[in-house]
């Protein structure tokens, strides 16, 4: 089943650091979407925080409506 996700204002922080700051995008399901940058900028963060390896700092992330942060024996990302 694929499963679309909606990020809204995402900030994440190592400490005092801000790694990803002001992120809000939609991902509609069956859509395939790249994340292009340079060496740093937060791909691969936004990536583990959809897959709800990495503690968001402020903002949401939902997937197929539901916040990630939620538990939850469905939270897979497929």
């Amino acid at each position: 089943m694929a499963k679309s996700i909606d990020v809204s204002d995402l900030n994440i922080y190592y400490g005092d650091f801000l790694a990803v700051e002001g992120v809000s995008i939609p991902i509609a399901a069956r859509s395939v979407t790249a994340f292009i940058g340079p060496s740093g900028c937060g791909k691969s963060t936004l990536l583990n925080i959809v897959a709800g390896l990495t503690p968001i700092s402020a903002g949401a992330v939902l997937l197929e409506g539901r916040e990630v942060r939620d538990p939850g024996p469905d939270r897979a990302v497929v």
